[in-house]
């Protein structure tokens, strides 16, 4: 099991306030930075579209830790792709 240390359950609890109030946050993944923010707040994703100089066309990454997490994203999509 992954032991959080008291600084670590800090950094978390700002991280998850930043989101919860439409901010975006950096993340550590395997190699770079990721930035995230809440993708039912419509606001917080066009800022981070802004901020990545990416257009909507294009899309973005969703992370979870389940598939029921996802659920309401992926409800058009087919069993056929997944």
């Amino acid at each position: 099991m992954l032991k959080v240390l008291p600084r670590q359950k800090i950094a978390i609890k700002q991280a998850v306030s930043i989101v919860e109030e439409g901010g975006i946050i950096a993340y550590p993944t395997e190699a770079v930075y990721g930035l995230g923010c809440d993708p039912l707040a419509e606001a917080a994703v066009m800022r981070l579209l802004k901020l990545k100089q990416r257009s909507v066309d294009k899309g973005l990454i969703l992370i979870a830790s389940s598939w029921q997490q996802l659920a309401k994203f992926t409800a058009s999509v087919t069993d056929e792709v997944l």
